[in-house]
């Protein structure tokens, strides 16, 4: 019984996977139309900040998706943890019980899927902060660069309007 729980855990997490690249795949080719979407020239901070947007909004995706995939782990795993057992009225002793092992086969499957889950949870959170974050950096230095005030320019060492 514990062997066909691995296997259909082992089969699920494929599956998922093989899901999860498959759809990866095919926008692969809708980055380019996307970016190349606006007509006006663009620059090529702006150009890196449209592309970065784009792979934000795919890691906010991907962070949801891997957060369903945790839940439906944890619905599977927390009713496994109450143990099914019932007490045999019949029996002179009160020590009597019959337990299912429907437990064991929901940990067997949920496990590998909660793992997966949170796995791919801290993955994708990390990959959204980091793109996030550099998403803020160009931001500002395109707006340091826009910016109309008398500054210094180091690269170029001198004041620039």
């Amino acid at each position: 019984m514990r062997h066909l729980a691995l296997g259909i855990s082992a089969l699920v997490f494929v599956v998922v996977a093989s899901v999860g690249d498959a759809s990866a795949q095919e926008g692969a080719g809708d980055t380019a139309k996307e970016l190349a979407a606006p007509r006006e020239q663009l620059s090529y901070d702006e150009y890196r900040r449209n592309e970065l947007e784009y792979l934000a909004k795919r890691s906010r995706t991907a962070l949801i998706s891997t957060s369903a995939v945790a839940a439906v782990g944890i619905a599977l795993v927390a009713p496994a943890l109450v143990r099914e057992c019932v007490r045999i009225t019949s029996s002179a002793s009160f020590d009597d019980l019959r337990c299912t092992s429907t437990g064991q086969v929901l940990l067997g499957v949920g496990y590998p899927i909660l793992i997966g889950g949170v796995t791919g949870v801290l993955v994708t959170a990390i990959m959204l902060g980091v793109r996030k974050g550099k998403i803020r950096g160009l931001n500002d230095r395109i707006a340091y660069e826009e910016s109309r005030a008398v500054r210094w320019d180091p690269a170029r060492s001198m004041f620039v309007f």
